[in-house]
């Protein structure tokens, strides 16, 4: 609602009608009021007119430096709200991805779960490797060339079955008399 309010800037009396609050008016006139002393301190053969053509120029000046950055920022705000959205799918990709491998680590670790509780036979376990990896060191290499060859497979041996009953030794070792 438009009030009259009657102030006074540098001096001179003025009536004004305005939308804005009692404070807001009173901050406004005391701006411009001390805006309009520094100009006539600063130079005092300014007259009263020409200070508040100069304030004028000075705050038009102000508001288009203003007007300006808040552009600025503007585009700035409409160039982040791109970037974001791309980040957005970024990361919801990297989200798909990282549940697909989180899944797959499940199931290998069931996997793993289910080996070791499967017995693995000592025989697998004890059998030498086919194939020996080559070390990254050159040097190495070259030393242990022949280290890095196919090794050999040696033929399986074949479980012996026993043709005869094999006797009890405990009950024998219990019978053999006591040396002294």
């Amino acid at each position: 609602m438009k009030q009259k309010y009657s102030i006074t800037v540098a001096d001179m009396e003025l009536s004004i009608i305005s939308d804005a609050s009692p404070d807001e008016v009173e901050n406004i006139v005391g701006m411009l009021d001390r805006r309009m002393r520094d100009i006539n301190l600063k130079s005092p053969r300014c007259t009263k007119n020409e200070a508040a053509i100069l304030c004028a120029l000075s705050y038009c000046s102000e508001r288009i430096a203003m007007q300006e950055a808040f552009k600025k920022v503007e585009k700035d705000a409409f160039r982040f709200a791109g970037e974001n959205e791309k980040l957005k799918k970024t990361i919801e990709s990297l989200q798909e991805e990282l549940d697909t491998v989180r899944k797959d680590a499940s199931v290998m670790r069931s996997i793993l779960d289910r080996a070791a509780i499967t017995a693995v036979p000592q025989e697998a376990v004890a059998e030498k490797p086919k194939y020996v990896p080559k070390p990254f060191n050159k040097k190495a290499e070259e030393a242990q060339i022949s280290a890095f060859e196919t090794v050999e497979e040696e033929p399986a041996l074949a479980p012996v079955q026993p043709t005869a009953p094999l006797p009890n030794l405990t009950a024998e070792a219990e019978e053999a008399p006591k040396a002294e």
